[in-house]
C-alpha cells in the first residue's frame, strides 16, 4: 500500500508564472494567429507570397506579444508584485 504524501489536501504555494513565459506565449500564439490569417487570405485569392506571409505573421506576433505583457503586468499588479523597474537613480522621498 502507497504512503500518502503530507501535502495531499493542503494548498501547496505555487510560484507565480514567469513574465518572460507570459510574453512569449503571446508571441508563439500572435505567430500562430498570423499564420492562419495568411492562409485564410491566400485561400480567398490574394497572393502575397512568402514576404506577405513574415509581415502578417510577425506584425501580429509582435501584437500578441504586447497584450500578454499587458495582461501579465496587471495581473502580476493584481498579486502585490512591483511591476515597474527599479532604477537606480530614482528620486528619494526622504530628503
Amino acid at each position: 500500500m502507497a504512503k500518502r504524501s503530507p501535502t495531499t489536501g493542503a494548498k501547496q504555494a505555487s510560484r507565480p508564472p514567469s513574465r518572460i513565459a507570459i510574453v512569449l506565449t503571446g508571441v508563439v500564439l500572435g505567430f500562430a494567429w498570423g499564420s492562419l490569417m495568411w492562409l485564410v487570405f491566400e485561400l480567398a485569392g490574394r497572393e502575397s507570397g512568402l514576404r506577405g506571409w513574415a509581415y502578417l505573421a510577425v506584425t501580429i506576433a509582435m501584437i500578441g506579444g504586447g497584450v500578454a505583457a499587458v495582461f501579465g503586468a496587471n495581473s502580476a499588479r493584481r498579486r502585490g508584485e512591483r511591476v515597474g523597474p527599479r532604477l537606480p537613480f530614482s528620486r528619494r522621498r526622504d530628503r
